[in-house]
């Protein structure tokens, strides 16, 4: 009897009794994962709704290449009657140019992957404009969607933005296995033996690194912002690109890419196997992943992702802080002591405001900025609290059992390596000691282990089949080729390997 395949639920499944009860002014935020019909539900569900009302429905989408792809499919199906689609960038250049685009006939604002307000605020300081010129669009019923939405809906709690909302579960059921890699050497190695057949995706925090590694990996695509300020971004090849985009799908074994792919984008190919991603931001690190859209059961992927250590969360930390307490020092002590303690501090979160006193201006705080800020803080000190922490947050968050670290399997195949050439040689101290440097077992004080017996524990709790004998005596006088012995009455270990059940 055929396995009968459990249905996801779809957002249309979940709002659609509801939608008919949304009255004007209220504001609607969705969260849901990919692929399960945010956009089909703007264009399937509401669009007839708004139709029949003879109203109309304003789109924000955050990025250019999305944008392009819905105006095209909006045009194809003959919604643009209805649906009007326009990027929060334009949108903000607008209010900054005083020019009203939210028509009376407007009665619905979407706001698509609606994170982006936050999430774009370390490099935009516009997003605070648009937020709230949607917040203060009172009489339009206002729909935030994203699927990563947990930051944006604790900011509208932190200011107290009433709002109604929509969760749909998250499904992690395609990722075959996650693993964690530190040293990008690692990652490199590993991509290097995927084969042919198979193709990754990388994400990587910087254009110059995944210029980088599509330098090193011939058959393959770099992506970057093409308003961005990068000088990478000639070497983009935005025909091929293009096609991508188009096919949804990529002919080369490989995609290096900065987070520019991080929404709205579609990968409809069984053979990519493999997403990686190196990025800080978890929002964004989980929009990255949505980018290869599942086929059927059989599509199966590895993550693969860079771990934060400890350290560098502490350091992310302390980056936070030094935003964070200028803008707590301005709210306590006004402008005046600001500028005297931080007059030559650069800070991301502080601007200068137009005002009516003998400066002509006075320092405001964004927002979304300082909120992003405390918010990522929290994030950080949370996962540092506990061994492992930011691994193990993302092993729950995409629902995995266990995960594997990239960097402990090469570690161990280098030592196996090296292994099996002393197995059954005579290991005097200077032997000892090369094996103990190799294999550098610590204990909690960070102590180098020494002895045989640790060494034996490491290799049976790691099911390395290696064991050594210690207090070995070397009784030979007179060695096979007539010479005479200089490790006579010395003692040595002896390696021994022994064959894997």
């Amino acid at each position: 009897m055929a396995q009968s395949i459990k249905k996801r639920i779809t957002v249309s499944d979940v709002l659609t009794e509801h939608v008919h009860k949304w009255q004007h002014g209220d504001i609607i935020t969705i969260e849901a994962g990919t692929g399960v019909g945010k956009s089909h539900f703007i264009k399937h569900e509401l669009y007839p709704i708004a139709k029949k009302e003879r109203s109309r429905i304003l789109f924000f989408l955050n990025r250019t290449r999305l944008n392009e792809q819905f105006r095209e499919e909006i045009k194809r199906d003959g919604k643009t009657d209805v649906i009007t689609i326009i990027l929060y960038q334009k949108y903000e250049w607008e209010l900054l140019n005083n020019k009203v685009i939210v028509k009376e006939d407007y009665k619905y604002i979407v706001c698509d992957e609606f994170h982006y307000f936050l999430t774009e605020s370390r490099y935009n300081k516009n997003t605070e404009d648009s937020f709230y010129a949607m917040i203060n669009e009172k009489s339009k019923i206002r729909i935030c969607m994203s699927a990563t939405a947990d930051a944006m809906i604790a900011f509208f709690k932190y200011k107290n933005i009433q709002h109604a909302s929509y969760s749909i579960p998250h499904d992690y059921s395609h990722i075959k296995e996650l693993i964690f890699y530190q040293n990008d050497k690692v990652l490199e190695k590993f991509l290097h033996q995927i084969p042919k057949n198979h193709k990754a995706i990388c994400f990587t925090r910087s254009a110059k690194k995944a210029f980088k590694l599509h330098d090193t990996f011939k058959d393959s695509m770099f992506v970057c912002s093409p308003s961005g300020n990068a000088s990478e971004k000639k070497y983009m090849n935005k025909e091929q690109v293009s096609k991508m985009l188009i096919d949804e799908k990529f002919d080369e074994q490989f995609v290096f890419s900065t987070s520019t792919l991080d929404n709205g984008i579609n990968l409809r190919d069984k053979q990519i196997k493999y997403i990686v991603a190196d990025i800080t931001d978890v929002d964004v690190l989980i929009q990255c992943l949505g980018r290869k859209r599942i086929i059927d059961k059989s599509d199966k992927v590895t993550v693969i992702i860079k771990n934060i250590s400890n350290k560098m969360l502490n350091k992310l930390i302390r980056d936070c802080d030094r935003q964070i307490e200028p803008a707590l020092y301005l709210q306590e002590h006004g402008t005046s002591s600001y500028v005297e303690k931080y007059r030559k501090q650069p800070n991301r979160i502080v601007y200068d405001r137009p005002a009516n006193n003998e400066v002509g201006y006075d320092k405001a705080i964004n927002d979304l900025m300082f909120f992003k800020e405390i918010y990522d803080k929290q994030f950080f000190e949370q996962v540092a609290n506990e061994e492992n922490g930011y691994m193990n947050y993302i092993k729950t968050k995409l629902q995995q059992d266990t995960y594997t670290i990239l960097d402990d399997t090469y570690d161990k195949a280098d030592i196996t390596d090296y292994l099996d050439t002393i197995i059954g040689k005579r290991l005097y101290k200077e032997e000892q000691a090369e094996l103990i440097k190799k294999l550098n077992l610590r204990d909690g004080r960070d102590r180098r282990l020494k002895s045989y017996r640790t060494i034996n524990e490491y290799f049976n709790e790691d099911d390395m089949p290696y064991n050594i004998r210690g207090k070995n005596r070397d009784q030979r006088r007179v060695l096979e080729n007539g010479h005479i012995n200089p490790n006579y009455n010395k003692t040595f270990w002896l390696l021994a390997k022994h064959q894997c059940l």
